[in-house]
């Protein structure tokens, strides 16, 4: 069997939801592959600029936006007119399950955000010894992005199972 015969019968396996989940968990990964790459080749100048603080993040909000409109343009043309049908119950349950594990990643990373903070203005501890500036607001992004890839990771693998009662 071929890749390409492989590759068809894999599409033809999964569902449309199973599809939009993988193409959006792919999205999330790529762009925070792209964050984390662009905070590690930074330099200490780079890390320090607020300017190029705001470069990054804009570039990380212009890929989010572009990379989610072509996702949904290209599973519109594929679908048959299956994103606009409702979730059903056992899609909704899926859904929150995935809600809820992206829920506890942004509070948890909301509250480290917030105790570095206090770190930071207090002068305690590591906090003098490892200057990066700006990292509260890192561990927010971060959070964020975790969680992203987190409620899709969730969604997909209970999906896949059917374990949507806990």
């Amino acid at each position: 069997m071929t890749r390409s015969q492989q590759f068809k019968e894999l599409l033809q396996s999964i569902s449309f939801r199973e599809l939009t989940l993988s193409i959006d968990l792919l999205v999330s990964v790529y762009i925070s592959f792209i964050y984390v790459q662009s905070l590690t080749n930074a330099t200490a100048e780079q890390l320090a600029s607020v300017s190029w603080l705001s470069a990054l993040l804009l570039e990380v909000l212009t890929y989010s936006v572009v990379l989610m409109i072509l996702s949904y343009l290209l599973l519109a043309f594929i679908s048959d007119d299956e994103l606009k049908q409702p979730l059903d119950v056992r899609e909704k349950q899926i859904n929150l399950i995935g809600y809820k594990y992206k829920a506890y990643i942004l509070q948890t990373g909301i509250c480290i955000a917030i105790f570095q903070y206090q770190i930071e203005a207090n002068g305690w501890g590591p906090a003098i010894e490892y200057n990066i500036p700006y990292l509260p607001m890192h561990v927010l992004v971060a959070s964020f992005l975790i969680g992203e890839i987190t409620y899709y990771a969730a969604q997909l693998y209970k999906g896949r199972t059917g374990n949507i009662y806990e």
